[in-house]
């Protein structure tokens, strides 16, 4: 692939990505901002001790795929201070909101849609992780395959994402109690609604869990939450 040829490969994402996130890239970095700590409660933070098993002192790569403004990498530096921490992010919007960065902390544009073996070198890394990144690819198994090749022997990967649910479950999540006989709801609020149902509803937490397993990992565990609305899987490379 030619370099304008992955250029507009990753201007095809940004805009899907904008989209995604309702047309106002600005308003959707301010919730990922907001909702840093939700994303990253007692729950997950019990989960990624549970299953990452490094030292305060560790020397590793860690990743997080799919950064956003890079909240998370500064929570990883804190508590690894010699690690190498490096976040994935493409959308302009969230790279925009990333404040100045300790120099152990890089974070690189790519779209990881595509397959970029050539992102991280051949068991490299220690621990991935992709939190509320994987329903928003085309297609998960490069990303797989690619963390396959990435990931040292014996390393983990952990994702976090929302999974299939029905729809009665959904839209009284998403329309917050709201009456579907409410005339204030429009159709185009209707049909934001039901788009995002497709593109949040990809898949059922066992076939995240299948899909990473027919790409060589071995499971460790997948643990349901947001009341069955998302999931959390901890993968290792074997």
């Amino acid at each position: 692939m030619t370099g304008s040829q992955r250029m507009s490969t990753l201007e095809t994402t940004q805009a899907y990505l904008e989209r995604h996130h309702g047309g106002d890239g600005a308003l959707a970095a301010k919730r990922t901002l907001e909702s840093h700590q939700r994303n990253h409660d007692a729950h997950f933070q019990a989960f990624w001790n549970q299953h990452v098993n490094l030292s305060s002192e560790a020397t590793c790569h860690l990743v997080d795929l799919g950064c956003g403004p890079g909240l998370f990498l500064k929570d990883l530096q804190q508590r690894y201070p010699n690690a190498r921490l490096t976040g994935i992010e493409c959308a302009p919007y969230m790279l925009n909101q990333v404040d100045k960065l300790p120099d152990a902390i890089q974070i690189k544009v790519a779209d990881l849609n595509t397959d970029l073996p050539e992102l991280f070198a051949v068991n490299s890394l220690d621990v991935a992780l992709a939190n509320r990144l994987i329903h928003e690819l085309h297609q998960p198994v490069s990303l797989f395959r690619n963390l396959f090749h990435w990931l040292k022997p014996g390393g983990v990967f952990i994702l976090v994402d929302m999974v299939r649910q029905p729809l009665k479950s959904y839209l009284t999540h998403e329309l917050k109690g709201a009456s579907l006989t409410d005339s204030t709801l429009t159709d185009v609020q209707l049909l934001a609604t039901f788009q995002h149902y497709l593109e949040h509803n990809r898949y059922h937490s066992q076939d995240l869990c299948d899909l990473l397993t027919m790409c060589g990992f071995e499971l460790l565990a997948s643990e349901s939450i947001r009341s069955g609305r998302a999931v959390q899987i901890a993968v290792r490379k074997p």
